[in-house]
């Protein structure tokens, strides 16, 4: 079910009723605990028991930690092969499926092999549970004691399939104590629901024609692609920022507070300061699971420093990028933004780094924008190979058809894009105001207007 469908309002009035009903902290957990499940098994039965089997065994092993600490490392290294394991399983063993096929079809024969369907979201709940298990082994956690509790806290519905990427320090302290209605958690939500409503379905699933479009071609000219690439950049934020604020005001609404995934990435000024504001859960995960402990042991070896300063990006991006998928673009584009990171480590600049003048600093924003239009080029493709052959074989010049279709494509990219530009511009210099509610207002009724068109799911549920 997606946020933005009938069976997903009908079913989120249902639980949110009986949720207040209750009052009492363990049955609303119980009951959350249940909507959960039923939200993914929805999707297909067989998630719901992948998800309690790891569940069970993740909620032991944590235990089993506490209880047995000189068997720490055994038992999360445990958690980690069983982890890891699903998740390269379902991540990785469709590309191999579809490289064996191919193979056999060249001496024209048959494989029996069936491709394998990725469960939504399972790359999101499980880091969840590695990075509970890591804190656990740490020491910087206590494991919780009761099951319900830490089953709600990886099955929390709301973030299920997409995330935010929540830690367990922020989320079970809300789910072990009493929660009582209140109209404030109305009053914060409305705002990001109605914001979340209108990304998706007027701006994300209007620009995504136009894109699909453009990246259907099966050879276009570099204008067109650059057209596309603009688009697509819309797009993906529109979309995936349009999920995290259904997220968060659902929870909201539930008496949660979650945490914020994006920062105005657009503005950034360097590789590092575009993830301090992109996608900002899963940038912090692997900063702190990934990131520090490369580097510690960077620390530990007499490497030169250009090797260390820059070792430990390129590993935390690239596995940024294998985490998206099966898909040599993915990896491609992990690595470009690595070494983008390092690169400009190297020369001094890192995420706190600040320009001394407003034309450097605009020319730090202009460059690093172009950086982010190319690499969703890279990660929109439909294969590197096309895109590779636009980039060095193709002609820049578009012939009159497709210049149409590339200015149509400018026109409604900067148009969409106007909203959020007015919305950013309202919430530093009028927030509160009439202009601010005359805003809100617009958004309603033009997602009023554009609630039966044509639907997709997030793009982030691939992942």
């Amino acid at each position: 079910m997606a946020f933005t469908s009938y069976d997903f309002l009908l079913f989120f009035f249902i639980v949110f009723i009986l949720y207040w009903a209750v009052r009492e902290r363990r049955w609303q957990n119980l009951l959350l605990l249940m909507a959960g499940y039923y939200f993914y098994g929805s999707l297909h039965i067989g998630y719901a028991a992948l998800l309690g089997l790891s569940t069970i065994a993740d909620f032991f092993l944590a235990r089993g930690m506490m209880d047995r600490p000189e068997r720490k490392r055994f038992l999360l290294t445990l958690s980690l092969i069983v982890n890891l394991g699903v998740l390269a399983f379902f991540k990785y063993a469709g590309f191999f499926v579809q490289e064996i096929n191919a193979f056999l079809a060249l001496f024209n024969l048959q494989s029996n092999l069936m491709h394998i369907l990725l469960p939504a979201g399972l790359s999101f709940f499980t880091l969840k549970k590695l990075g509970y298990m890591l804190d656990v082994s740490r020491g910087t956690l206590k494991p919780t004691p009761v099951f319900i509790d830490f089953a709600l806290y990886v099955s929390f519905f709301p973030q299920l399939i997409a995330g935010p990427i929540e830690r367990p320090q922020k989320l079970l302290p809300q789910i072990e104590a009493p929660r009582a209605w209140k109209m404030d958690h109305f009053f914060s939500a409305w705002t990001l629901l109605v914001m979340g409503f209108f990304k998706k379905l007027v701006i994300a699933n209007s620009i995504q024609v136009i894109v699909d479009r453009i990246f259907g071609f099966a050879e276009p000219s570099g204008f067109l692609l650059l057209c596309g690439a603009l688009g697509y950049t819309l797009q993906i934020l529109a979309d995936f920022s349009a999920y995290v604020d259904l997220s968060r005001g659902i929870s909201r609404l539930l008496g949660f507070e979650t945490s914020e995934n994006f920062r105005q990435p657009y503005l950034s000024i360097s590789p590092t300061d575009f993830w301090n504001r992109w996608h900002i859960t899963l940038s912090t995960w692997l900063r702190d699971y990934v990131f520090f402990p490369v580097r510690r042991a960077m620390l530990q070896f007499r490497l030169h420093e250009t090797v260390a300063m820059s070792i430990p990006p390129i590993v935390t991006m690239f596995i940024s990028g294998a985490w998206h998928g099966a898909n040599a673009n993915f990896v491609v584009w992990g690595l470009y933004y690595g070494v983008l990171i390092a690169a400009y480590q190297l020369a001094g600049i890192r995420g706190d780094w600040q320009p001394a003048t407003k034309v450097k600093t605009f020319v730090a924003w202009l460059l690093m924008f172009a950086i982010i239009v190319f690499g969703w080029a890279i990660f929109r493709a439909p294969s590197l190979a096309w895109l590779t052959n636009i980039l060095l074989h193709g002609s820049f010049l578009p012939p009159g058809n497709e210049l149409i279709l590339g200015l149509i494509a400018l026109t409604m990219t900067a148009a969409y894009s106007l909203p959020l530009l007015i919305k950013h511009l309202l919430d530093q210099h009028a927030k509160g105001s009439w202009m601010h509610a005359a805003f809100y207002a617009i958004a309603v009724m033009l997602t009023i207007v554009y609630i039966n068109s044509a639907n997709s799911d997030f793009i982030y549920f691939q992942f």
